[in-house]
């Protein structure tokens, strides 16, 4: 029986009544004839309305998924051969290629895509949303092996910092400092080199080690640390400083974990930005969207079992010493005064020792 990995939505534009989900560059779209096409690595949709945005659902299975009993039955459906050589799944729509799309472990994938309430759409009913769902599953083990989740946010900054927590209570919140990051056992505090157009942030749950040789769309990390964190919770959220939290944002099970934390870009952002305040480029605008999320940030996640057994064994209550409790029961029951724990008085430990 198959199992869903993980999932997320998001809103999408059509270009020309064609939404456009690309693993690679944004290419012009081929020929529709009928509601849905692929090439080797896009996926086109024809959609029936063209002036609302479209929710859809990405969804990463290990196997080929089943249907949901409670899932209504779509009204279209297609299965096709994806390639997603980097890895990542990116919508194309009228500003370009847009950020917030989805990540897998770079692969081959079976794709299949379910679209619903395109009927009504189509009659211009606005009471249900027009809505799709594309599930992936791999073509082979090695594909879904290792890299166990993945989700992108563009990282909503607030004076000069964003960051990430577990979204358990009681999370001590990291002091504030001049360096790139700040951190502390269950939160990470970010700072970029550009407020706006906003860095973007991935965040990966592996299931061991992952490869220390990693890029970003061909660049090398510009900063990077290795640091220990906790999730109590089952989850991370996303706080920028001054505009707010969001919790829910990536699935972490509770527990102890590895962490590295990789900054791309960040020498080329500061010119960007100063280019586009020179043009008049402003949020909203085409060129503004593109550079957002040029500025990454990737967390990278995986169980640290020596750490778990570290602390599992501090949290654990010290083993009460069976000489100690003896004495300590013998004196009370001859009335004599002693305390419930730690060391007891010597002279009452030599009564004992004299009666025995």
């Amino acid at each position: 029986m198959s199992t869903r990995i993980s999932s997320t939505w998001h809103w999408a534009w059509s270009r020309e009544s064609v939404l456009e989900i690309t693993a690679g560059n944004a290419e012009a779209p081929p020929p529709v004839s009928g509601w849905a096409a692929a090439t080797g690595e896009a996926i086109f949709i024809r959609v029936a309305q063209e002036v609302t945005e479209k929710v859809v659902t990405f969804e990463l299975w290990d196997g080929e998924p089943a249907p949901s009993p409670g899932d209504p039955l779509p009204e279209t459906e297609e299965t096709f051969a994806l390639d997603v050589p980097t890895g990542r799944l990116a919508f194309s729509g009228r500003h370009g290629l847009l950020r917030n799309g989805f990540t897998v472990r770079p692969g081959r994938y079976h794709a299949r895509v379910a679209g619903r309430n395109r009927e009504l759409a189509a009659r211009g009913g606005f009471d249900g949303r027009e809505s799709y769902t594309v599930q992936l599953w791999p073509e082979s083990v090695d594909s879904a092996s290792g890299l166990v989740a993945a989700a992108e946010r563009v990282a909503m900054t607030g004076y000069g910092i964003f960051g990430f927590y577990d979204d358990g209570d009681d999370v001590p919140e990291p002091e504030v400092s001049d360096t790139w990051f700040s951190a502390t056992r269950g939160a990470v505090h970010v700072r970029p080199m550009c407020e706006l157009p906003e860095p973007g942030i991935r965040f990966e749950l592996w299931s061991e080690a992952p490869p220390s040789d990693v890029t970003d769309a061909g660049d090398e990390p510009e900063v990077e640390t290795r640091l220990s964190f906790r999730a109590t919770h089952g989850s991370i959220g996303v706080q920028g400083v001054a505009t707010g939290s969001h919790p829910g944002v990536f699935e972490l099970p509770p527990g102890w974990y590895h962490l590295h934390l990789l900054g791309y870009r960040r020498s080329v952002m500061p010119g960007i930005e100063k280019d586009l305040y020179a043009r008049n480029v402003a949020p909203g605008d085409e060129e503004w969207e593109r550079a957002e999320g040029i500025e990454r940030y990737v967390a990278r996640f995986w169980p640290d079992q020596e750490a778990e057994r570290r602390h599992a064994a501090e949290e654990r209550p010290p083993e009460r010493d069976e000489r100690l409790e003896a004495i300590r029961a013998w004196a009370k029951g001859r009335g004599l005064a002693v305390n419930d724990s730690g060391p007891l008085p010597a002279a009452i430990v030599a009564m004992y020792d004299a009666s025995h």
